[in-house]
This record gives C-alpha cells, sequence and structure tokens, in this order.
C-alpha cells in the first residue's frame, strides 16, 4: 500500500465477537470456491475478521472474493476486517490497484 494510500485509513481494533478467520498461505484459483463460501457463511453472524498474516501468495480471483464479501459486508451493516496483512497480500492489493477500497477493511 502506498504511503499516501494508508495515511487515508481509519484504522480501529478488530472486532472480536463476529468470526475470526485464519486465511491459509496460498489463495490460488482452486481455493476460490472453499474461500467464498466459507466468507459467505461468516457474514451472516456478527462480523467478519480475516487474519491474513500467512498469506504468501494471492490470486486474483480470491481478490475478487474479499471485494465481494466486504462490499456484501458494507451494504448489509457487518463488520468486515482484514487484520496482520502480510507483504504478499499489500502487494496483491496494491498491484490490482485496490488501496483505497481494501483501507476501509484494513486495521
Amino acid at each position: 500500500m502506498t504511503a499516501a494510500a494508508s495515511e487515508e485509513c481509519i484504522t480501529s481494533e478488530p472486532e472480536t465477537a463476529g468470526g475470526r478467520y485464519s486465511v491459509p498461505a496460498t489463495l490460488d484459483l482452486t481455493a476460490a470456491r472453499d474461500l467464498r463460501e466459507r466468507l459467505g457463511a461468516m457474514l451472516s453472524g456478527d462480523g467478519v475478521v480475516l487474519d491474513m498474516s500467512a498469506v504468501e501468495r494471492m490470486s486474483t480471483p480470491c481478490m475478487q472474493v474479499l471485494l465481494a464479501v466486504g462490499r456484501s459486508a458494507g451494504a448489509t451493516k457487518v463488520s468486515f476486517q482484514i487484520v496482520d496483512a502480510s507483504d504478499a497480500f499489500r502487494g496483491a492489493v496494491a498491484d490490482l490497484g485496490l488501496e483505497t477500497e481494501f483501507c476501509n477493511w484494513m486495521a
């Protein structure tokens, strides 16, 4: 994430009342369906907290899943937060030009 984008982000402590999911190291095409199903189910709870510290590889389809789930959470007023984002995850967000979208969700 660029310095300018990170300065615009509002950071807060992650909410622990909702579900917390430690995302696996590899988020490739084969992981997209499981990610979508798992996060979709979590949206019916109090909130979603994603621990992205282990992410080493991130595919565009998985990024699309995160974007869609984050937007769905916003539309339904469910908390959605990304915590402990790895350098690989931050790099993927930057490579796809999604810093502005994701900075609202990253603690």
